[in-house]
């Protein structure tokens, strides 16, 4: 179960969150004992314990991003609403939460951006529109968006519950199950370095690792000593794992720090998929940007590149799957279709 749009669904608010984030207190598991009256509360305890401990244990292993699937296509060829498709896949979120997607899911470009330049859209979201169109060569105007992934929980179902209210009420029910479920936002993608030479700044880039661990990591690429290096590497093996541990955001405890891709601090929880760029038209740097359909036209007519080509974007492609952050076992058995 899952939804693109946020309307479509009503969502839960997660007590892993707070679990995972607590800055005091140890997890805590039920005690069943015989002639113990157990609640709903205790069912909810047992199930938070569970979830908490395999969340901080996928969380340490193996970080976050896409685990499997979850490729992200906009076709540039007959695709006439800049359909941006999702393919059915498994993410890892920075709690270690799962995200699964089941089903191909979409998100219209077009759609998106006539709904910004509606009359009833605030100016402010319209403004914004109008400064993300980017010129990063002369003559060839686009707009760059982020797919991103987040962790849902959506209520659904409904069973009879008489403590809910009265026996002959219409509405003592509550929801039968809890669905972990996602939600996918396309949303402009975050800018960083605004300056007066350059107002248009650089599109932010995910980072794997901190500046430290990367700039040991670089150290060791020039290391031919075999004793010297397996002593570099366990170093930057023991550093890593001291610096894994996350720590909530100072300004506010119940949410992580966001990231480098994170336009504000309510992103800290979602997972970057893909990067597309939209070819675009603009009278003037006023205007609301329309959908370039020459430039996507001419994307479509390339000729196609060798097989050894694996560059990003795929052939007739708008949409950059290499920045995604990735959990991957290079040692996997899956066997050969």
């Amino acid at each position: 179960m899952g939804a693109a749009d946020t309307s479509l669904v009503t969502e839960q608010a997660d007590d892993l969150v707070g679990e995972s984030l607590a800055l005091r207190g140890v997890p805590e598991r039920v005690n069943y004992a015989t002639g113990v009256l157990l609640g709903a509360e205790d069912f909810a305890a047992e199930q938070l314990y569970n979830r908490g401990r395999m969340g901080r244990a996928f969380a340490a292993l193996y970080g976050f991003g896409t685990m499997a699937g979850l490729r992200v296509t906009c076709a540039a060829n007959d695709n006439p609403e800049l359909e941006v498709q999702v393919a059915p896949g498994l993410a890892l979120d920075r709690l270690g939460r799962l995200i699964e997607i089941r089903r191909i899911q979409c998100i219209h470009v077009t759609r998106w951006l006539a709904q910004r330049q509606a009359m009833g859209t605030s100016a402010l979201d319209r403004i914004n529109v109008i400064d993300a169109v980017r010129e990063d060569t002369p003559g060839n105007k686009r707009l760059v968006f982020d797919v991103f992934l987040r962790f849902a929980i959506c209520p659904h179902g409904k069973t009879p519950a008489f403590a809910a209210g009265p026996f002959n009420a219409t509405d003592y029910v509550v929801p039968s199950r809890l669905a972990d479920a996602f939600e996918m936002t396309l949303q402009l993608a975050h800018i960083v370095g605004e300056t007066e030479a350059n107002p248009k700044g650089t599109l932010a880039v995910p980072q794997p690792r901190s500046p430290k661990l990367e700039a040991m990591l670089a150290d060791m690429q020039g290391v031919t000593d075999p004793a010297l290096l397996e002593a570099a590497r366990r170093l930057w093996c023991m550093e890593s794992a001291l610096d894994a541990w996350p720590e909530p955001s100072q300004t506010d405890p119940t949410r992580l720090p966001k990231l480098a891709e994170h336009a504000s601090d309510a992103d800290w929880d979602k997972v970057l998929l893909a990067r597309v760029s939209i070819p675009v038209q603009q009278a003037d740097a006023t205007s609301f940007p329309t959908v370039d359909t020459a430039a996507i036209a001419a994307i479509a007519a390339k000729p196609q590149p060798p097989a050894t080509d694996h560059s990003e974007p795929k052939w007739r492609d708008m949409a950059d799957n290499a920045l995604r952050p990735i959990v991957f076992n290079p040692y996997s058995w899956r066997g050969a279709l």
